[in-house]
C-alpha cells in the first residue's frame, strides 16, 4: 500500500507533465491555461515545492483511491522525503474541454529514486480531470492504470 501512494505521486506528475508536452502555451485557450497548471505542478514537483503543487488542486479533488485533497497533500509530503529525484516522460496527450471541465489523457512513464539511479519506475495511462474555478483551471480528479 506504501508502495502504491508512491506510485500515485509519481503518476500525477507524469500525468501533468503530459500535458504541459502537449501544445503551445502561448495563446490564452482553455487548453493552454490547463497546460501552464500542468507547468506549474511540474515545477513543484521537481523542487519538491509541496504548497505550490497543492495550489493547483481543487478543493474536491478526489482519485481513484479515494485521497482527496488533505490526504493528497500527505501522500506528496511523504513523496518527497522518499524520492530525492523524480522524473517524468510523457507522450500521447490529448486534452478535450467542455465548458468549465476539461479531461485530459496521457501516456506516462515515473521515475524516482534516493539517488542519481531511479530505484522506482512505472508505465501509466492517465485521466487526468480539470475544473474551471474563478477563471482557474484546477486539477479534481485523477485515474490511472
Amino acid at each position: 500500500m506504501h508502495t502504491l501512494k508512491h506510485s500515485f505521486i509519481i503518476l500525477l506528475s507524469v500525468s501533468l507533465i503530459s500535458i504541459i508536452l502537449s501544445g503551445c502555451t502561448e495563446e490564452k485557450t482553455d487548453e493552454a491555461m490547463i497546460q501552464l497548471q500542468i507547468e506549474h505542478l511540474q515545477a513543484a514537483i521537481e523542487t519538491h515545492d509541496r504548497g505550490k503543487f497543492m495550489d493547483v488542486i481543487d478543493e474536491q479533488y478526489r482519485d481513484q483511491l479515494d485521497n482527496n485533497q488533505r490526504s493528497l497533500q500527505r501522500m506528496l509530503m511523504g513523496f518527497f522525503l522518499r524520492y530525492k529525484d523524480i522524473s517524468v516522460y510523457v507522450s500521447a496527450t490529448t486534452i478535450n474541454v467542455q465548458s468549465i471541465r476539461a479531461d485530459a489523457q496521457s501516456q506516462v512513464v515515473l521515475t524516482g529514486g534516493k539517488n542519481i539511479i531511479p530505484e522506482n519506475a512505472r508505465h501509466y495511462q492517465v485521466h487526468s480531470c480539470w475544473k474551471k474555478v474563478s477563471g482557474e483551471w484546477l486539477l479534481s480528479c485523477l485515474e490511472w492504470e
